[in-house]
């Protein structure tokens, strides 16, 4: 196995059940680059590939910063629609874009399961689009970067609670841009600029500055 991971073994909040999940040692990357999209590329390794936890024995998926974060009633509705035609099936050790890609669209599944927040459908859709990126697939990755911008507008409209809002706003201005909306992108981009918590966030500030900037010439 790639000398970056490591094995942990993980109850799952569904089944019970114990099983191998595979984690990053993320203080042992080099840091290539960092995309506008805030998409961080690493020597040797895509990290994002391993944050959704994958249960090989009911099916549950989830981003593991909310793995275990699910309802009596979402139980069920995972049980019910998707163990019932769970095959069992291996998701530790390395993943290939392929597989990354399995757990990320089980993972958006089970959040529309147990109705996760706005948020996590946002980040999730945006995850799969680079995927699809990386596998040269522009249809299916225009596709998710729409539902990603979607599901940003509607966790900023709805008021979510959310540590660190000027992110969201940025990933709004910086999806409008992608998808070449240019008036929203100048838009959200203004109100990156203008936020009142500019001075805690002089990365995304000066990104949207850029941004902002490229859309006027």
């Amino acid at each position: 196995m790639n000398t970056y991971l490591y094995d942990v073994k993980i109850k799952c909040p569904v089944c019970g059940r114990e099983f191998t999940h595979t984690k990053v040692r993320m203080s042992h990357l080099k840091v290539l680059e960092i995309r506008k999209d805030l998409y961080t590329k690493y020597e040797g390794i895509e990290p994002f590939f391993y944050d959704p936890i994958v249960c090989p024995n009911c099916g549950y998926a989830a981003l593991s910063d909310i793995f275990n974060n699910i309802s009596d009633e979402g139980k069920k509705e995972i049980l019910s629609k998707i163990t019932t035609n769970w095959t069992k099936r291996k998701f530790s050790g390395e993943r290939t874009p392929q597989k990354a890609l399995e757990s990320y669209l089980l993972s958006l599944y089970c959040s529309q399961l147990k109705n996760d927040k706005d948020i996590i459908f946002a980040k999730t859709c945006l995850r799969i689009a680079w995927i699809y990126n990386i596998l040269n697939d522009s249809g299916n990755e225009n596709r998710y970067l729409k539902i990603s911008l979607d599901m940003y507008k509607k966790a900023y409209e709805g008021f979510e609670a959310y540590d660190g809002e000027i992110q969201l706003i940025y990933m709004i201005g910086e999806l409008n841009k992608i998808l070449g909306y240019r008036d929203e992108a100048l838009k959200w981009f203004n109100k990156v600029i203008n936020h009142p918590d500019r001075k805690n966030h002089s990365l995304i500030v000066n990104y949207a500055k850029d941004e902002w900037q490229s859309l006027k010439i």
